[in-house]
């Protein structure tokens, strides 16, 4: 007999032993224990963390998501049912699904358990971009959590992503927000940054108009510090968000910068935007390795020009976002490495060259990235006729100066606040992802209603994550990922630079990506428990909520482990009783 059976025989023999409390086996909500001297560890359900959300920025459920359309025949649902459903489910967290689906680069896809098999991660990307679209096309209307009108007041200052996500949790708890926006339209740099074939300005103004349903007042043409003052807000409000972005452009420091042809990555962005005229000559150089140089150069293409970013580090060590790099070398935009501008020169006012000195990395610096140190004797120029410095980009902070430190920077507290009543989030901590400051805003909300109603900030139970370890990866069979449709590669650059480069996912195509997920650390009720049991002792409830419809009566149960193994998901675990 091999060791398993022993043990199943000591199990199988132990179980006269046991004593158990009552069991109602209709409701399926009671909650049995097994106990006595001989008991034997026993399934629990846990319900784990899927990497997805744990790699997410904005913190979103996106397994909640997926599971929804997912088990929407199991539970009854209609497939357009499952569609509001998994809208609403995804507005919990971010009112910008339909601009969020489009612009991130999608960190969570890293975390996919299902890059473990051979097709790959979930396409969640475009999983959002079609449900935010979807609640774009049928006018889905967000849902308070309080009908109540609270009131304490708030003032949100910046009208772009960390902002309005700040203002629209408060909006759902009841609170009356206004606002403030210095530009005449909101956004910020989802608007003044990103460009229109990335993303269209109806959708982002389809999910601004959405926020502002909620009751949520925006004022804009108003500087706080020029037409406004920050003390007088304080007096107005019972609370202060600061969500103000980084629209001030860093200076190269050399001379010749004030050549009129020398515009900076910022400021080509917004006058592109503004629809201003801009002659760029045939040959663009753009410094820097960020995003915004990535988009200016992406621009300058598709208004005809030759284009080359210059950036002094090498590829791996490149801020941008990496399929906007990928993109960028596919539209034959040429990037030099380790190369930095030492001089611009200048004939009758205008630049024509760019100094350029060759470099190699030496240790990293305080950014964690290697030093760029200059090679002797490795000058050369770099003819243009439009020279687009894109090296950074800091805040216009005014009356919010009186919180900025040393170095140029706030430092809130633990709370994410500077001062009683005063929160911060987004580009004013750091340059990062829409999702990051997304996520920045909700988080400031939920520590602005805690102090407005005195009460304190629940500590999140810590909740495991489910690796691929945990998991039984061969019962998901091969789905290969729906990648959706773009534009062909010859078209790009034709279309001008409001055609929209990436046409998403078809319904189908939408559904299928839905079924690819393993819903990682929540029962999807594969049944595969109750099939195996040998005992009997798995009992299903259908008509329960996902994650609440598979139970085990503990009077049968011999703890042989078999559920927890044939389990696929890791939401069987082995953690009741005593091991013998």
């Amino acid at each position: 007999m091999s060791d398993k059976s022993d043990q199943a025989s000591v199990i199988l023999a132990s179980v006269v032993n046991w004593k158990f409390p009552a069991f109602s086996e209709e409701s399926g909500i009671d909650k049995v224990v097994a106990f006595g001297d001989s008991s034997h560890k026993c399934p629990v359900y846990v319900q784990s963390l899927p990497p997805c959300t744990v790699g997410c920025p904005a913190g979103n459920d996106i397994r909640t998501w997926l599971t929804t359309v997912q088990l929407s025949e199991l539970k009854g649902r209609s497939r357009e049912e499952s569609f509001e459903l998994a809208w609403h489910e995804a507005s919990k967290t971010t009112p910008f699904p339909a601009v969020c689906g489009r612009v991130c680069p999608y960190p969570c896809e890293t975390a996919c358990n299902r890059i473990e098999k051979v097709d790959g991660a979930v396409n969640i990307h475009a999983f959002e971009r079609w449900i935010g679209d979807y609640g774009i096309e049928h006018g889905l209307k967000h849902r308070r959590l309080s009908q109540v009108i609270r009131d304490k007041k708030v003032a949100v200052i910046g009208a772009g992503p960390a902002g309005l996500s700040c203002a629209f949790q408060l909006a759902r708890h009841g609170y009356p927000v206004t606002v403030f926006e210095a530009f005449a339209e909101t956004g910020g740099m989802l608007r003044y940054g990103i460009p229109a074939y990335k993303l269209p300005r109806a959708v982002l103004d389809a999910e601004v108009a959405a926020i502002s349903e909620m009751g949520v007042e925006i004022i804009c043409n108003t500087i706080i510090g020029n037409d406004r003052g920050l003390d007088a807000l304080q007096d107005e409000f019972d609370a202060l968000f600061i969500g103000i972005g980084a629209h001030r452009e860093l200076r190269l420091g050399l001379e010749g910068e004030e050549a009129y042809n020398v515009i900076s990555g910022v400021r080509f962005l917004n006058m592109i935007h503004f629809g201003t005229m801009v002659e760029l000559g045939n040959k663009v150089v753009i410094i820097g390795g960020g995003d915004s140089s990535i988009s200016a150069a992406r621009v300058a293409r598709r208004l005809g020009a030759e284009v080359t970013i210059l950036y002094r580090r090498s590829r791996a060590e490149m801020p941008a976002i990496k399929q906007e790099i990928e993109a960028a070398l596919a539209e034959d935009i040429e990037i030099q490495f380790l190369v930095a501008p030492v001089a611009i020169e200048v004939r009758d006012g205008r630049a024509i060259s760019v100094e350029c000195r060759k470099m190699e990395l030496g240790e990293p610096d305080e950014s964690g990235r290697r030093r760029p140190i200059p090679i002797a004797g490795s000058t050369f120029r770099e003819q243009c006729t439009t020279l687009i410095p894109a090296i950074g980009q800091r805040p216009r902070w005014r009356d919010a100066k009186r919180y900025v430190d040393d170095t140029n920077q706030l430092k809130p507290n633990e709370d994410m606040a500077v001062d009683d009543g005063v929160y911060v989030g987004g580009d004013t901590l750091s340059l990062g992802l829409v999702t990051t400051a997304i996520g920045e805003g909700r988080k400031a909300a939920e520590r602005m209603i805690a102090r407005m109603e005195g009460e304190k900030i629940s500590i999140q139970e810590v909740v495991p994550i489910v690796g691929p370890e945990k998991m039984r990866l061969d019962y998901y069979g091969k789905k290969v990922r729906n990648r959706g449709s773009y534009l062909p590669e010859s078209q790009r650059l034709t279309g001008g630079l409001e055609l929209e480069l990436n046409a998403g996912m078809s319904k189908e195509q939408f559904l299928a990506e839905a079924d690819r997920c393993m819903s990682c650390g929540l029962c999807f009720e594969c049944r595969q428990c109750l099939i195996f049991c040998p005992q009997e002792a798995i009992v299903e409830y259908p008509q329960n909520s996902i994650g609440e419809a598979m139970y085990t009566k503990y009077n049968k149960c011999v703890g042989c482990h078999i559920c927890a193994q044939a389990c696929p998901c890791g939401f069987i675990q082995m953690g009741m009783g005593d091991v013998l």
